[in-house]
């Protein structure tokens, strides 16, 4: 396997929504060994349908600000880090055969379709990020844009440090002490649980959310990590587009 799709479950035409793994390459144009990175973007996303050129891709900073992208925003990052839309952790858009990408090495990218307009969110969901609760401001960016609906909407979860090996130390400060828990006298923190519950609490349903609860620590043969690999690590690119049906 070398890519996964966490939306397939929910049979959606119109859509692609995709992760690479790591024998896909390091997808980072600024992170990691990136001499064959845009190489590897090229090849991976032809096996999508999609040009390379088309990709958007944001710096992203680990907040909360999401980008509402259109036809002028087409091909920024696409071929260097440089054009990235700045001080970006999502995206949201309901303009087709517009791909969007978020890289990442241990943060979870969260993917959310809603199917009346259609319309899409990308996000980058790492701890800080989801302290600022990324998930709850999409939902609402989408209604406010869209029209769309919180119990309309579906949503994946790509690969991430999962709560088995993100331990945090004991002077770890969040403002959501029931995304921590304790094991074996050590803590750790479930990034995945808090983000199901920030969707929950903005409206999504339970049984719309699918977790594949891929661990990019444990799994070191299909993941990057930065816990495990540090400034070596690559990223791996999640990517969504709506299509024609």
């Amino acid at each position: 396997m070398s890519a996964y799709n966490p939306l397939a479950g929910f049979k959606i035409k119109n859509l692609i929504s995709v992760f690479s793994l790591r024998d896909c390459g390091n997808m980072s144009l600024a992170y990691g060994n990136t001499k064959d990175a845009l190489e590897n973007r090229k090849k991976f996303l032809s096996k999508i349908n999609i040009d390379y050129q088309d990709l958007i891709c944001a710096k992203q900073v680990h907040g909360k600000h999401i980008e509402f992208v259109t036809e002028k925003d087409r091909s920024a990052g696409s071929t260097g880090y440089e054009s990235s839309l700045a001080d970006c952790d999502g995206f949201i858009t309901d303009r087709l055969n517009l791909p969007v990408g978020i890289l990442t090495a241990d943060c979870l990218s969260v993917f959310i379709y809603e199917p009346r307009r259609p319309a899409i969110a990308l996000l980058h969901a790492g701890w800080r990020s989801s302290e600022a609760n990324i998930c709850a401001q999409a939902v609402k960016l989408m209604r406010e844009k869209f029209g769309s609906k919180a119990q309309d909407m579906l949503v994946g979860f790509g690969p991430s440090l999962r709560v088995c090996c993100f331990e945090v130390g004991e002077d770890f400060k969040t403002g959501y002490p029931q995304a921590l828990t304790r094991k074996n006298n050590r803590l750790y923190m479930d990034l995945a649980q808090l983000n199901s519950r920030q969707l929950i609490a903005a409206g999504v349903l339970r049984e719309n959310i699918f977790d594949p609860k891929f661990c990019t620590f444990c799994q070191a043969g299909d993941f990057f990590s930065f816990r495990r690999e540090a400034q070596n690590a690559g990223r791996m690119i999640s990517v969504m587009a709506l299509t024609e049906k």
